[in-house]
């Protein structure tokens, strides 16, 4: 009878159990010692041996002739628990049996001596499960339990459990099982089998697994199902993954701002009827591994493709692009029919960061300004959004120059300016649409002239240029007219650098005002 990859090769010792020392030694110490306790919490995520390790424990305890605390698997005892015989082994699901009666039905049988072994194991999985009032029947029976009885129970849900279970039992947290752990395995697997695997293939589905090993051999077992080698195509294709090429590329549309080209990616995606939530989670792993190349220098990962896409983030723009991403994926939890949407809206976001006022953003924002200062190439170092890579713009293709503008009306007489009073207010105004461009207008001051034009005086430079684009200007016109009662438009609205006398360069007042807002 064909038996499942996962039940064929479960662990039969301790030592088998992969990625869990830290609990494995620990449980042959107290077996080989005789010190067990009455009753073990195994916590932690699915798939990482909890269940497994119960069934060790339930045999080891009860083997005729124990091996450094794990069971020999030779003798009666060991056979009958493995075939499913053993009547003094219970195990119980509590997510089918969550009922105070499937409990009193234990602590009436706990009071009978063992039938055939020396303990009677209760094995209790998803033991959070349980009712309130179930849980109030456990209690009392783990409290003063009787000494030929062990209770060990399993769960992904530690919160779930009261605290008066918790403080009963002996606690274990099972940790997910590193990737590097989950392909050694995989591949002592293969060999069993007599599958044929690549080592990108065996890979890919360690990452996929994301630390349950019961995931990887499930995986396994499917992308082996047709009896041909598996290849790293063959197993992306099966699996629905996304190759590493193609969350390299809509990374790239985000480091470049190719908003077009990002979207055109997320359609493909949608269109070849992968799961959008599944491709956003594996973006999401991917960029949590160009944030950690980036924080490490480069020594996390080898991947010459993580490496080369984290040439173009730095630490700041990542993590910002993390909280957008794992904000969305929480949004497609609540309603997956959305997913496309969430996704969309999340990768437009982080593309224009102007349209992102969160505080984090802003931030990124002036860590992006400062890093270009201190690189003394301030002006050629800031690419403008582009819908392809190739048309990539320089800081003074970026700002419509004061040339597009028309000149001063020439008037006989000397221009008189007169200060706004309601520029204080102009400037909250502003800042309720567009924080950083408030940040800029407000080192600035504005004027109304007597030749009818309305004036914007900047200390330097490049906050002009910033206000004066075409994208921005129309904000500031509309508050002023909202708040002066006027009919400015952008032609009549003057924005210009008037150069400060003082010692400080533009940069420095700029980087001042900067430090201020925050």
């Amino acid at each position: 009878m064909y038996q499942a990859l996962y039940r064929k090769w479960r662990p039969q010792t301790f030592e088998d159990v992969i990625g869990q020392r830290h609990i494995t030694e620990v449980l042959k110490s107290e077996i080989a010692s005789g010190k067990i306790s009455h009753a073990y919490l195994f916590c932690g995520p699915r798939g990482t041996g909890k269940t497994t390790c119960a069934k060790i424990i339930a045999r080891a305890v009860n083997c005729e002739n124990p091996v450094n605390g794990n069971p020999c698997g030779e003798c009666k005892s060991c056979k009958a628990i493995l075939d499913g015989t053993a009547t003094d082994v219970v195990e119980m699901d509590a997510a089918s049996n969550n009922g105070v009666d499937d409990i009193r039905d234990i602590r009436d049988a706990v009071v009978y001596t063992p039938a055939e072994l020396k303990y009677r194991v209760f094995i209790i999985d998803e033991v959070h499960m349980l009712s309130i009032s179930a849980f109030n029947a456990l209690l009392k029976t783990l409290e003063e339990p009787p000494a030929h009885v062990i209770f060990v129970l399993a769960t992904t849900e530690l919160q779930k459990i009261p605290a008066t279970i918790m403080s009963r039992c002996q606690r274990f947290d099972f940790h997910r099982v590193t990737p590097g752990d989950i392909i050694t395995r995989l591949k002592t697997v293969c060999e069993g089998e007599k599958f044929e695997a690549d080592e990108g293939a065996l890979d890919l589905i360690a990452r996929m697994a994301q630390g349950s090993f019961r995931d990887a051999l499930n995986m396994l077992e499917f992308c082996a199902g047709s009896s041909e080698k598996i290849t790293l195509e063959r197993a992306t294709d099966l699996l629905g993954a996304s190759p590493i090429e193609l969350l390299s590329d809509i990374s790239s549309c985000i480091a470049e701002r190719r908003t077009s080209d990002a979207l055109k990616i997320i359609d493909s995606v949608y269109l070849s009827s992968r799961d959008i939530a599944v491709f956003w989670r594996e973006l999401i792993s991917y960029m949590r591994d160009v944030m950690m190349t980036i924080a490490t220098r480069g020594t996390y990962t080898k991947d010459p493709v993580t490496k080369q896409t984290a040439e173009k983030f730095t630490v700041m723009k990542v993590m910002r692009i993390l909280e957008v991403f794992t904000q969305a994926e929480g949004d497609m939890n609540r309603l997956p029919p959305n997913s496309k949407l969430y996704a969309e809206m999340a990768v437009v976001k982080v593309c224009d960061p102007t349209l992102d006022s969160d505080p984090t953003a802003m931030l990124s924002r002036i860590a992006d300004l400062e890093e270009k200062v201190a690189s003394g190439n301030f002006r050629n170092a800031v690419s403008a959004p582009a819908e392809k890579a190739e048309e990539s713009k320089s800081v003074s293709d970026l700002f419509v120059p004061f040339e597009r503008f028309p000149e001063e009306k020439k008037f006989e007489g000397k221009l008189q300016l007169t200060s706004c009073r309601s520029w204080p207010e102009i400037i909250k105004r502003v800042q309720r649409q567009d924080t950083m461009l408030a940040t800029f207008i407000r080192g600035a001051q504005g004027y109304t002239g007597s030749d009818g034009n309305f004036y914007i005086n900047c200390d330097n430079e490049f906050a002009a240029s910033y206000v004066r684009d075409i994208r921005r200007l129309p904000i500031v016109v509309l508050a002023i007219n909202h708040l002066c009662n006027t009919a400015y438009s952008d032609k009549t609205v003057i924005v210009r650098y008037v150069e400060d006398e003082t010692e400080k360069t533009p940069f420095d007042n700029l980087l001042e005002r900067l430090g201020k807002d925050i």
